[in-house]
């Protein structure tokens, strides 16, 4: 009956077993605008306030991290454990409705306990169970001792068996901690887990949900009875978690998403009001989904006991030994990204650190499956050392196919992206710096196309020598802006200024301001044809604008308020003027560019993302607009545009090939079919 109802059936008929689905569709501005800015930036700040808010706003509440290195199989490439890492993501979503964002460890560069323990502590920003599969005996035995005398915020359990009902047990064990919100040491999660196994799972799947229940049940009782439960839930009794799981087993997802607020109206509210709903109603944006549809709980049970029965994870690993190149094919690791913050630079308000950064980075996953078709795992670290930094992402980069840096400050974001590079060889990514870049780059390519100016010709002034000013300037620079004047919080950067200097504008200071302009930024503006602000509010005048050539076009970035206003630019003599806001025109918006510009690299599998590939993202964008449909008030196109990202993708992919840093030549007309169907329609085009 079960012949071809197996695990190692399904992994070869859907590309692996889970993909990451946003909860809610991006399907026009206003959306776009409470998942991701500006009204995530609210989100951010209720959570600066009262981190509790953590577990009502993020995904923290329902997620775990889902680890392993192959030290059981003593695996020489960790990564063939991917199937055993989706079998179980697939297993705890399906039985208990846990979200398992899996983790490859890069056991090779981690020396000893120690850097297991450094990892640990700083995934549990965001999740606060983190479960590893497959550890070695006395590994295992050793990662315990150290979180058992450690202060590491998060529950660590190790679930190193392949008989599916002690899985079971493990599962029920994880749910009753991660609705309890517990925070425990393993001494106290095998008292639970003790409790846990009083329910006899042998005849399962007799009762199934019954008995997954009752299991779950007797685990959220000793947590409560012993009060390691978290504060902000102590009032909720055990029978109110068991009533739900019941429901979940009836009614689906729905039961754990909560009700809008009576009387909330949309149209009576501003954006923070919705952005703050929004996120309670779903307790984050993003779930992990399975790729296939079990007609019922039992029958899947079946599969996988035959399939643990039959060693179908051992058949796919040796297939992946024999073939390394099929990792892409019969797992999720082709479409699987990661997005990694340390929170030193969350969009406009700073150092707030990486847990109230959280709502950005799950906002970019929505918009990364919404306009790439990638999955993408929110990753919120505490390290702020660049050293130590990098070291932890080399730890966990095995199983991802690109990594989107984000947020992190400027002048340690330089080395971080430049190391990682260096290291992983993968598509890597700093989008703060280089996402903003690309589209303002474009926006510049159309004020050309519209007044007829040599690019070589152009007079160009930076505001803000952070990560993206700097990003910017080099882009610029290397597409032929050669008269370029970039100025930070001290004035105009020049070679030899005595203060407020390091190496990265020093750098700077070597192809820029050939002239040695001093003063401030009232100085640098003068006779300029472009304006980049990557600034403050304000920080442009009408008096400053007077003062530039003819038809200045000014990109003024700075959100959530602009460095000038545009009707105020405008009257000022501005020919055009681009925010990065969704409420004004022209709209310098990072989502033109990053969801192409890594779907062309990860379906090339580039070794790096280099210039001539941003360049090429550039051109796609700005050539989305017809020369017809080109006007002040029109210089880039919408962010939802729905053929910009394969476009983007496509000329990113030939320039890839073209650059020699592709490691396989595909069609790119290939490239642009399979990112408009990953769009339109998820992860079915790889069935």
């Amino acid at each position: 009956m079960y012949q071809y109802q197996s695990l190692k059936h399904l992994f070869l008929r859907t590309n692996g077993l889970i993909r990451i689905r946003p909860k809610v569709r991006v399907t026009d501005n206003y959306t776009l605008s409470l998942v991701y800015t500006p009204g995530v930036g609210h989100i951010c700040k209720v959570i600066e306030r009262d981190p509790d808010q953590l577990y009502e706003l993020t995904i923290t509440n329902n997620s775990i991290a889902l680890l392993a290195d192959g030290s059981k199989f003593n695996l020489a490439k960790p990564s063939k454990m991917i199937p055993n890492l989706e079998a179980i993501s697939a297993l705890y979503k399906a039985f208990y409705d846990i979200d398992a964002y899996p983790v490859i460890l890069n056991r090779n560069i981690m020396n000893d306990v120690s850097d297991y323990l450094l990892v640990l502590d700083n995934l549990c920003v965001t999740y606060k169970t983190i479960v590893l599969i497959d550890i070695e005996d006395n590994l295992a035995k050793q990662i315990l001792s150290a979180v058992e005398n450690s202060n590491i915020d998060c529950s660590v359990v190790i679930s190193n068996s392949d008989n599916l009902r002690v899985q079971l047990y493990d599962a029920a064990l994880i749910k009753a901690t991660l609705d309890y919100r517990a925070i425990l040491k393993p001494s106290q999660l095998e008292v639970v887990k003790k409790s846990i196994t009083k329910i006899d799972f042998s005849s399962l799947p007799f009762n199934l949900t019954k008995t997954l229940n009752s299991a779950y049940g007797l685990g959220l009782l000793e947590i409560y009875k012993n009060k390691w439960f978290h504060h902000s839930i102590k009032s909720v009794n055990p029978e109110q978690f068991i009533k739900k799981l019941n429901d979940l087993y009836i009614y689906g997802e729905l039961t754990y998403y909560n009700k809008w607020s009576d009387g909330h109206l949309l149209q009576k509210n501003d954006f923070q009001k919705n952005a703050l709903e929004l996120h309670r109603r779903y307790n984050g944006m993003i779930t992990i989904e399975l790729k296939f549809n079990p007609r019922s709980l039992e029958d899947l049970f079946r599969i996988y006991e035959c399939s643990y029965r039959n060693d179908d994870l051992g058949e796919l690993r040796q297939m992946l030994i024999d073939d390394p190149n099929k990792l892409r094919e019969i797992t999720f690791k082709k479409n699987y990204a990661a997005i990694i913050t340390n929170g030193t630079a969350i969009l406009g308000l700073g150092n707030i650190g990486p847990a109230a950064g959280s709502p950005v980075m799950e906002g970019k996953s929505v918009l990364f499956n919404a306009l790439g078709g990638i999955d993408l795992m929110p990753i919120c670290l505490k390290e702020r050392d660049p050293q130590k930094l990098v070291k932890i992402i080399r730890c966990i980069a095995p199983i991802f196919s690109a990594i989107n840096l984000e947020d992190l400050s400027a002048p340690d974001c330089f080395p971080i992206e430049e190391e990682a590079i260096n290291n992983l060889h993968i598509p890597l990514m700093h989008d703060d710096q280089h996402g903003t870049a690309v589209v303002s780059l474009a926006a510049v390519i159309n004020y050309i196309k519209l007044t007829k100016k040599n690019i070589k010709d152009l007079k160009l002034v930076i505001n803000g020598a952070g990560a993206a000013g700097v990003a910017i300037c080099k882009l610029l620079y290397g597409h032929g802006i050669q008269d370029i004047v970039i100025c930070d919080t001290t004035g105009i950067i020049y070679q030899g200024r005595p203060k407020n200097m390091n190496e990265f504008k020093n750098e700077l200071a070597q192809f820029t301001n050939k002239n040695i302009i001093k003063g401030s930024l009232k100085d640098a503006v003068q006779g300029r044809d472009l304006f980049v602000g990557v600034s403050t509010a304000g920080a442009l005048t009408k008096e400053m604008i007077k003062t530039m050539n003819k038809n200045p076009f000014i990109l003024a970035l700075a959100n959530p308020e602009p460095e000038i206003m545009p009707d105020d630019a405008i009257e000022a003599g501005a020919f055009i003027i681009a925010t990065g806001r969704s409420d004004f025109n022209n709209q310098v918006n990072n989502s033109l560019a990053f969801p192409g510009i890594f779907r062309g690299a990860i379906d090339t599998r580039a070794r790096q993302i280099n210039l001539e590939m941003k360049i090429a993202a550039a051109y796609a964008i700005a050539n989305s607009i017809k020369d017809s449909d080109l006007c002040t008030t029109k210089i880039l196109p919408n962010a939802l545009t729905a053929d910009i990202p394969a476009n983007v993708a496509k000329a990113v992919a030939i320039a890839a090939m073209e650059t020699g840093v592709a490691k396989i030549n595909i069609d790119p007309d290939k490239v642009f079919d399979q990112a408009r169907k990953l769009i339109m329609e998820g992860n079915m085009p790889s069935l």
